[in-house]
């Protein structure tokens, strides 16, 4: 196969963080992400090769392994989608067959996907150790100028990422919550889910949500709304009761002033859901979202972030959803209690 030539990268002008739009945001946030996105890419076109010679040979059964183990990525449809934890044991059981080295590929692409950089070099590190004779480790490919394989250019790549985030850290998390802020447990059947308050930036909807807390309004209401590429919604005291055309309707008489918190809608954080008006907050339902979501910055305040527990929110995101399309969880979970800590 042919050695590409690729151009160079296209240099941009980060705006200074005090003036950041939501755009700006998402350019400075975005741009060094470019040579990790080409790396895949290119892995991902050797891959299909590999993948259709295989195939055509008809040792299609460790391919099909892959394919029950995984899903495809939402946005391209294309590239399989699992926890890293699954791709790892996956990579183990086809070990020594033609997608073994694959499976490791997208444990190390898994583990990207969620920022964990030393865990995803310690999986490329493994692809180098079992199969030094792969096209992705043996292969040499001219990549800016200089010849490299394309698992050593990305073990590169994340090296260089991890650096660059490091020092724009505001880029990819708000800061953390002031020493003594407000800490809840939501307690699940599924597990606990440790929420800390931004009091001091949000005050009025944090204490809000304490009192509500405290008073019991919460207990028994469900996650009445899920969704994998969003999160979760809840607070809502219609999904109490059986009437599910309900849910998400309820506590729309309590509201809370419209507030910039400065705060933004990073994976994690907990989310005032939005009144009638862009002015106002409901002081009941609330958002905790899974993924990073900037369409709701000005438009949505921040009001929190768990501290533990995100795992049990992504298992209720992830859950199974109703047939209707209302994106209710088929097997609603609830909140079973509430403890100020």
């Amino acid at each position: 196969m042919a050695n590409p030539t690729h151009k160079s990268a296209t240099s941009v002008t980060l705006a200074p963080v005090a003036e950041k739009s939501t755009f700006a945001v998402f350019v400075s946030k975005f741009w060094i992400h470019g040579l990790i996105l080409f790396l895949a890419i290119a892995g991902w076109v050797v891959f299909r090769f590999q993948q259709s010679q295989t195939q055509a040979k008809g040792r299609a059964e460790s391919w099909d392994k892959l394919a029950a183990a995984s899903t495809l990525d939402g946005m391209t449809r294309r590239v399989p989608k699992a926890e890293p934890a699954a791709f790892e044991a996956l990579a183990g059981e086809l070990r020594g067959t033609d997608v073994g080295p694959w499976t490791r590929w997208l444990e190390a692409n898994s583990l990207l996907n969620q920022r964990k950089f030393s865990e995803a070099q310690a999986a490329l590190d493994t692809l180098k150790k079992e199969y030094p004779g792969h096209p992705l480790v043996a292969d040499n490919w001219n990549l800016g100028g200089e010849g490299s394989s394309l698992a050593d250019a990305w073990i590169k790549g994340l090296a260089a990422r991890a650096a660059w985030e490091g020092s724009h850290g505001e880029l990819f998390a708000n800061a953390a919550p002031a020493a003594g802020s407000p800490r809840v447990v939501l307690h699940t059947s599924l597990g606990d889910i440790e929420l800390t308050l931004f009091a001091d930036k949000a005050p009025q909807h944090s204490s809000a949500f304490l009192d509500q807390c405290s008073s019991g309004y919460y207990k028994d209401t469900k996650f009445h709304r899920i969704d994998p590429e969003m999160g979760v919604d809840a607070g809502d005291p219609n999904s109490t009761g059986a009437d599910v055309a309900q849910w998400g309707q309820g506590g729309k008489d309590k509201t809370t002033p419209y507030l910039d918190t400065g705060l933004y809608h990073f994976s994690g954080v907990i989310t005032a859901a939005p009144g009638s008006s862009r002015k106002e907050s409901l002081t009941s339902q609330f958002s905790i979202l899974t993924k990073d979501r900037h369409d709701f910055d000005g438009q949505r305040v921040v009001f929190g972030v768990v501290t533990a527990g995100m795992d049990i929110v992504q298992q209720i995101a992830g859950a199974a959803q109703a047939t209707d399309g209302s994106g209710r969880p088929e097997s609603p979970i609830a909140i079973t209690g509430i403890d100020r800590l």
